[in-house]
């Protein structure tokens, strides 16, 4: 059993049902700690919906956040987060946030290295 990901026309992922539900508990409560909605709804037919725009101001904000670097182990909490998120919104077809930073190119890598475990 699945838990999939999609844009109005375009699956993003297709993870086990455990790890969808835990990464969209865990979207949800980051966004109300940085102040915006996540651009997630979960749908009645077991599926969950991502606005590509919506999405995109989440992971800026997320980012934003996690560079603020408020506590080291609150960041670690973030980063899994942060992760998956940026390969969804690269396959959601939202702009990726530019690299230039060295944490901003590290972790566009580790997404990158992250992204074929994550089936559509």
């Amino acid at each position: 059993m699945s838990y999939p990901f999609q844009t109005a026309e375009t699956p993003v992922w297709d993870p086990a049902l455990r790890v969808g539900q835990v990464y969209l508990g865990q979207a949800q409560s980051v966004a109300e700690v940085v102040g915006t909605a996540s651009g997630l709804t979960p749908l009645r037919n077991g599926s969950c919906d991502l606005d590509p725009t919506t999405f995109a101001t989440f992971v800026d904000r997320l980012l934003q956040f996690y560079n603020e670097g408020r506590h080291p182990t609150l960041s670690q909490l973030l980063r899994g987060v942060l992760l998956v998120s940026l390969v969804l919104l690269e396959r959601a077809g939202a702009p990726r946030p530019p690299a230039g930073s060295e944490v901003i190119d590290a972790l566009l890598a580790e997404a990158a290295a992250l992204e074929p475990t994550m089936p559509v």
